[in-house]
């Protein structure tokens, strides 16, 4: 028998073997070139978007050196440590980008093969040139500014500031663009790793036919165990361009994979740090202002203008015994909570947080952040809102403070205005904020004192009584003249929202109404004897001062036509 059964099966049996051995060694010269390229990722691209992302940050602390060493040199009495710091500062990451740029020149020297990588990388060389090129004039024209400004030269300083902000803003944009395009040439080179795996799994299907069981079982487990960290790598890397920066590859093999995972969690915490850095900067100034004002840069925004608009503070009553109970942590602890509360109010109703005056909150409505015909109902529904978080804050406040007897009292007082202010960045030329002045803006922290006075909670002016007659339920209580001015104002308590008075509340209004109808006509007896029935019914505030008050004006006739007005002598 010229070829028998053990011959042909020996024959099949090595022309498997010798087929199994072809598909093995093209699989692994896939395997090596896919290796090849996700070490071109994690040696090289990976790194070179870090290298990117440093310097931006260079960029970012030099600017902020140049900004100190601006604000220092305006001082009157510089401070030459702060001086000398900054200064270091400056020349540090000065260099830093220069070493950067040229770290980055020298890893593209040679260009990569692919011809997409090609041109990525040919895009990264222009925008290192550029910002070379860019970086250089505007350094000059950094030391220009700093040395006018230190000369005392301040038109030339404003002069030379205006261009190296220019050139600044133009740096971050280049190297915005340039992380950009080495994010991308990652992703590229992530690709290319991807479509190389796709390759091994047809080898190693291949194989597996080929091989039967064993071979389809060995081939099943490399393509598995290579699979997986390159598609949880792809699913991050996704997750990441959506905008998803909580993304983590999780424990990788110790190769090459493991390298691009290591340097991809890196990038995607140098990332998650810049937007933290965003986010806590955004705390310190509402966003609104930013999208309304500052980005679209129009002159009238920016330089100010008189705008109608609707005023508020917000006082906290019994914060100095709440202080003397507390540590500084503590009290910081427990401020921040009843700070949170009232700006949610404010904030939920599109007030804008001014400023925190120690324990006082000053707010404000009006245009371009709320129709002008609304902030006045805005503010209101904020006020009434504030008295309700206070219970809140109430409740709270045996767990903040750690303690369940001998609580303080604490209460609010809320003062609010609308007219005319002036709005605008109000400040010096090295410091300054988007906010109000005017004498609408004092009317309202002299209303908010005035509680004190009248026993109240929320005091409102006649101009935003006016506004908001038809949908707040109001109190005539006074006809005043603040401290420093001689005309008069109406003054007013915000008691609820239309509709929603209690019947009480309602029958004391009444008996309000009659007995300041007697006070103005100088029926002093009669008018007495309606505010004691207040005081002794209701407890009431407001007329518990025009007892105080009416014995004075028996004594002293305010004389005919009398307008009714109580001339103030505090703030």
């Amino acid at each position: 028998m010229k070829h028998s059964i053990a011959l042909k099966i020996f024959a099949l049996a090595v022309g498997i073997i010798g087929l199994t051995v072809v598909v093995a060694i093209l699989t692994n010269i896939e395997v090596i070139g896919m290796g090849r390229d996700v070490a071109t990722v994690a040696r090289k691209t990976i790194p070179l978007a870090s290298k990117a992302a440093d310097l931006n940050e260079a960029g970012l602390f030099r600017r902020v050196a140049f900004e100190r060493l601006y604000r220092e040199f305006a001082e009157p009495q510089p401070d030459q440590e702060t001086i000398k710091q900054a200064t270091e500062n400056f020349e540090k990451n000065t260099t830093r980008v220069y070493e950067l740029s040229a770290e980055i020149r020298e890893d593209l020297k040679v260009l990569p093969d692919d011809p997409r990588e090609r041109e990525l990388a040919a895009q990264v060389r222009e925008l290192v040139s550029q910002i070379e090129s860019r970086f250089s004039s505007t350094t000059d024209l950094a030391r220009s500014t700093l040395q006018a400004r230190k000369a005392g030269d301040r038109a030339k300083a404003k002069e030379l500031l205006e261009f190296t902000f220019k050139g600044q803003m133009e740096l971050r944009e280049l190297r915005s663009k340039l992380q950009r395009v080495t994010a991308q040439m990652a992703e590229v080179s992530a690709q290319d790793a991807e479509k190389r795996k796709n390759r091994v799994l047809i080898s190693s299907s291949a194989t597996t036919l080929l091989a039967v069981i064993l071979g389809l079982g060995a081939a099943w487990m490399i393509s598995r165990n290579m699979a997986k960290p390159l598609l949880d790598l792809l699913v991050s890397t996704r997750r990441v361009q959506s905008g998803d920066l909580s993304a983590h590859t999780g424990k990788l093999p110790e190769d090459e994979i493991g390298q691009l995972g290591e340097n991809f969690n890196l990038m995607v915490g140098e990332l998650r740090r810049k937007a933290d850095l965003q986010k806590a900067i955004g705390s310190y100034i509402d966003p609104r202002i930013v999208e309304k004002v500052i980005l679209p840069g129009r002159p009238e925004d920016v330089m100010g203008q008189k705008r109608l608009m609707t005023v508020l503070f917000t006082d906290l009553v019994g914060f100095t015994t709440l202080g003397e109970n507390l540590t500084a942590g503590g009290l910081v602890h427990v401020i921040n909570r009843y700070f949170t509360l009232m700006s949610e109010c404010v904030q939920k109703e599109r007030g804008i947080i001014d400023k925190f005056i120690g324990d006082a909150i000053m707010a404000y409505w009006g245009p371009p952040f709320i129709a002008e015909e609304e902030q006045g109902l805005a503010a209101c529904r904020a006020a009434l809102a504030q008295v309700e978080a206070l219970a809140r804050f109430r409740a709270e406040l045996p767990d903040l403070m750690g303690m369940r007897k001998n609580l303080p009292f604490i209460n609010l007082r809320i003062g609010m205005a609308t007219g005319e202010v002036v709005v605008g960045n109000i400040g010096s030329d090295t410091a300054r904020s988007y906010t109000v002045m005017g004498d609408t803006v004092n009317l309202a922290s002299r209303l908010e004192s005035a509680n004190t006075l009248y026993g109240t909670r929320i005091l409102i002016s006649e101009e935003t009584r006016r506004m908001v007659e038809r949908g707040m339920e109001t109190r005539d209580v006074d006809l005043i003249a603040v401290k420093g001015k001689n005309d008069p104002v109406g003054v007013y308590e915000l008691l609820a929202e239309q509709g929603k008075l209690k019947p009480e509340i309602e029958d004391k209004r009444g008996r309000s109404e009659q007995a300041l109808g007697a006070y103005r006509r100088q029926d002093w007896s009669v008018a007495e004897g309606l505010f004691r029935e207040m005081v002794e019914k209701y407890a009431d505030g407001p007329a518990k001062a025009f007892m105080e008050r009416i014995p004075f004006l028996k004594k002293n006739p305010p004389g005919p036509g009398w307008d009714g007005v109580w001339r103030m002598t505090e703030k």
